[in-house]
């Protein structure tokens, strides 16, 4: 059943917070979106771009746009529209682990041979050495390759126990226990969450952060929007214009470490609550947990020099600020969320265009130098040539032609399904029209040739190379063989 959208919700209180925010900062609207609409027009950018401010009071302003909008013509984008937010999943996880702690369900330094000892690593790996601290924090270790490609796109049985068993027989382990960003931790996470409570990771979500912050229009489940209104990814170079749209998310492919759909309007009132620290979720020392640095880093990522990683969010350094992010990426989606805790500002941005995936990186930065009285003109400028190369890499043309399609053959040979013996969801290649189709678990796409001899499928949130030999299917290092009839 899919979501009531609610437009209304509190619409006295906002309409007053933007008028002040407004009246504060008389020019801000026009000088941001100016120079988002000047980049919209350069660089022909396709898909939608979602902004917002949050103060201490919520939502201060908000501005979206996409070419409709621009050509002022009818556009059904909204703040109300459902998008995908990828990673920062993962804080919305951290703070969930925390809040189970405070009502005495787990505890964060206990270890996961305490809660999931069926986890076991082939008994090569101490598990009494991995609390559930480490889980949210990189610092746990482990890796497991199928772990990570059925939770996030391929997809798998739905019981706990298969990924268990993934982690067991096929995993990688760096017992220095250094900082490795990766899914894995959350979704052991939620595995325990699963163990502990007696319910899902997904249903513990809704129950004690969606439903006490009234996000009424957010969830874990994809089934629960209508399918049509969430905003896909575009995928688009120069030469071709739009070779893709879509969404490749469905309900066993959202999990503990990328997993929630929202709007612009709930979460506001997410990053309103981090921003506050408000005790509606926790106490204000298990904030404090969820905001501090529990692990060293030394990355940068676009301007942001990041120093350490709280239970969920990169503590980070920007224009001597420190600023926390957790942002989120998916097949050209591009999610940003942060705030100063230092000035109450908080910036969410959100963009589709495949090229343009530093976009809300770059405008939550022009942002911020404005209210923060910075030469922000003069910044974007310079921050602006790190967008543009980016950008130019990812608008040339693709490493195939779009009419390199595999068309069938009279033999047919290549049809069937195949199947893995280590457990990896099958393969099947159907015949539709007069091309092929290859299905992985619940991705599917088109079969194109390669000037390489080999054959190459779009699944939309990835692309993959696959070679037959007689019965043999061949992609990466899976083998797969076919099924006899």
């Amino acid at each position: 059943m899919a979501l009531i959208f609610i437009s209304c919700q509190h619409n006295n209180e906002l309409n007053k917070n933007q008028k002040e925010f407004k009246k504060k900062h008389p020019l801000f609207s026009s000088q941001f979106e100016n120079q988002i609409k000047n980049i919209y027009k350069e660089k022909a950018l396709f898909g939608d771009f979602m902004f917002a401010v949050v103060d201490e009071n919520g939502l201060a302003y908000s501005f979206t746009l996409n070419r409709d909008i621009l050509e002022g013509n009818k556009t059904s984008l909204t703040n109300n529209s459902p998008i995908y937010i990828a990673s920062h999943t993962k804080s919305f996880t951290g703070t969930l682990l925390k809040i189970l702690e405070e009502k005495g369900e787990l505890d964060l330094n206990h270890s996961l041979a305490h809660y999931l000892p069926e986890l076991n690593y082939s008994d090569s790996v101490d598990t009494k050495t991995i609390n559930l601290k480490s889980l949210l924090n990189h610092t746990h270790g482990t890796m497991s390759l199928p772990l990570i490609w059925k939770t996030a796109f391929i997809g798998y049985s739905g019981e706990d126990a298969e990924l268990v068993n993934d982690l067991n027989t096929d995993f990688r382990y760096d017992p220095s226990h250094k900082f490795r960003y990766s899914n894995v931790g959350p979704i052991i996470a939620g595995l325990v969450v699963d163990e502990v409570t007696g319910n899902t990771w997904k249903d513990e979500m809704k129950r004690y952060i969606f439903e006490p912050l009234k996000m009424n229009n957010t969830s874990t489940y994809v089934t629960d929007f209508d399918f049509n209104e969430i905003r896909p990814s575009v995928t688009a170079t120069k030469e071709i214009g739009i070779i893709e749209t879509g969404f490749y998310k469905k309900d066993i492919t959202m999990h503990a470490s990328g997993g929630i759909i929202s709007t612009l309007n709930d979460l506001s009132k997410w990053l309103n609550v981090n921003m506050k620290q408000d005790e509606i979720l926790l106490s204000k020392n298990s904030w404090a947990d969820l905001h501090t640095s529990t692990t060293e880093q030394d990355r940068e990522y676009f301007t942001y020099k990041r120093i350490g990683y709280s239970l969920g969010w990169d503590i980070a350094k920007y224009q001597n600020n420190t600023i926390l992010t957790r942002f989120g990426g998916l097949a050209g989606i591009s999610f940003h969320i942060s705030f100063l805790p230092n000035k109450n500002i908080g910036i969410i941005a959100f963009s589709t265009d495949s090229r343009a995936n530093i976009l809300p990186h770059l405008m939550a930065n022009y942002a911020y130098n404005q209210l923060n009285s910075l030469p922000a003109d003069s910044i974007f400028k310079e921050e602006k040539k790190k967008f543009s190369e980016v950008f130019e890499k990812k608008n040339k043309k693709l490493d195939f032609n779009a009419s390199d399609i595999l068309e069938n053959d009279p033999s047919h040979s290549i049809l069937g399904v195949y199947q893995n013996k280590l457990g990896w969801p099958k393969i099947s290649i159907t015949k539709k029209d007069n091309y092929y189709i290859f299905n992985w678990g619940v991705l599917n796409g088109k079969i194109y040739k390669t000037e390489k001899g080999k054959l190459l499928t779009r699944l939309g949130v990835l692309n993959r190379t696959f070679e037959i030999k007689n019965d043999s299917l061949l992609t990466g290092s899976l083998i797969y063989i076919k099924v006899k009839e």
